[in-house]
């Protein structure tokens, strides 16, 4: 069998879960290829990968979103380059994971592989698949009626010139309806609960297949990163790790929120350390409190693994989430999880080692964190979290139930 992925990227959380799925399926004698738009990771033997956008493409395309308000019905060049690449493969399925930054005309794809009758699975890691237009449709729920007259219209398809959600909305309940055998998965309960109440995707099946980690890199780790920072042992280290740091109002992060946090914590033996990329004026602004310790981005995932081992909790401040992969490597890293409820993240994290307010609650915040969870870790053990979480989210366990679901569609 051959597995065909089309993703936004070869790296990152979904480049991550593809390389998961494409090694476990290669062990079962299956072969696997992925199209994104560029390649920025090497090739590796069990997974052959094809960038389909030339230089600059995509943002060229983002700019002509502006004015036809269809960021998933446009890409021409790069969407004739995915189909002919499958025409030249012959998948025997394919995995639509985030084909999104303006990669791809999905209408187009799923008209193509509904006449070639090719079996799809289509992953709901945003909720642009079920509403149309909306990676994260956060309180609005247009999208159960058609969308139209969006209220963030350029939030939500890019275009600040003309709504055509509903057009949008439309376009992709038609096309999707022309796949032949199809599953859709969410990769959490609260999106799954989502999902299945879309018109968009009404008959289909779906199902949810949570995402998976490597448990071997994520698991508790032995550091000296404490020694290094000039931590102290008595001192309480609260985690923060975004892949943006934003103080701003309009961060949907809540960057902000952790600065709040740091701010009541000041004078006790406690301190915030922030893993993001962050633009100068963000480093400038979190430079005035002596206890967050900005660090940086962090790509090498066995230091990430160091640093969720070395915290004695890990906090979120999401608006919304679908997932969340910090709460699952953090778990698995043994150490406990707080934030917000941002959707995903309380729906898939281990109820017994984590806990969550209100969205933008920081008195609750600051209340759960002096409740318990500073002093949890302390006096528990990290083994025993890191053992419940890697039997949830081992990626292993991820990858068999989607080749699970490959089986099944390429059986019928």
């Amino acid at each position: 069998m051959k597995i065909l992925h089309i993703n936004c990227s070869d790296v990152g959380s979904t480049g991550k879960i593809i390389r998961d799925i494409s090694k476990r399926a290669a062990e079962r004698g299956y072969s696997s290829v992925l199209l994104c738009p560029k390649l920025t990771a090497p090739t590796e033997p069990f997974l052959k990968k094809e960038g389909v956008c030339m230089s600059l493409e995509r943002g060229l395309y983002r700019r002509l979103t502006y004015v036809i308000g269809l960021q998933y019905g446009f890409a021409p060049l790069s969407t004739s380059k995915i189909i002919k690449t499958i025409k030249r493969e012959k998948p025997d399925v394919v995995h639509l994971q985030s084909p999104n930054c303006n990669m791809a005309n999905l209408y187009r794809i799923f008209r193509f592989l509904g006449k070639q009758k090719i079996p799809t699975v289509i992953t709901n890691h945003s909720e642009y698949f079920y509403t149309g237009s909306c990676a994260h449709a956060k309180e609005c729920d247009r999208w159960h009626i058609g969308c139209g007259r969006c209220p963030r219209l350029f939030e939500a398809s890019g275009s600040k010139l003309f709504d055509r959600t509903h057009l949008a909305w439309k376009k992709m309940k038609r096309s999707i309806s022309k796949l032949d055998k199809v599953v859709v998965t969410s990769v959490s309960p609260w999106v799954h609960s989502r999902s299945v109440t879309s018109p968009i995707l009404d008959g289909i099946k779906q199902v949810t297949v949570a995402n998976g980690l490597d448990t071997e890199v994520f698991g508790v780790k032995q550091t000296n990163l404490r020694r290094t920072l000039g931590i102290k042992d008595s001192t309480r280290v609260i985690l923060h790790i975004t892949a943006l740091f934003d103080v701003n109002d309009t961060d949907s992060k809540g960057g902000r929120y952790v600065v709040h946090l740091a701010e009541r914590f000041k004078g006790e033996d406690v301190v915030f350390v922030v893993l993001g990329k962050a633009t100068e004026e963000n480093k400038k602004a979190v430079g005035e409190y002596s206890n967050i310790m900005y660090i940086g981005s962090v790509s090498d995932q066995s230091l990430l693994a160091e640093y969720y081992s070395m915290a004695d909790v890990t906090v979120i401040a999401s608006a919304r989430e679908t997932f969340s992969m910090p709460v699952a490597e953090s778990l698995c890293c043994g150490t406990p999880i707080v934030g917000f409820k941002a959707g995903g993240p309380e729906s898939i994290a281990l109820a017994e080692y984590s806990e969550f307010t209100e969205p933008g609650d920081v008195d609750g915040l600051e209340k759960i964190l002096r409740s318990q969870w500073l002093e949890f870790k302390r006096s528990s053990s990290a083994q025993e979290i890191s053992e419940a979480a890697t039997r949830v989210y081992s990626g292993e366990l991820m990858a068999d139930k989607y080749i699970e679901i490959y089986e099944e569609l390429t059986s019928q």
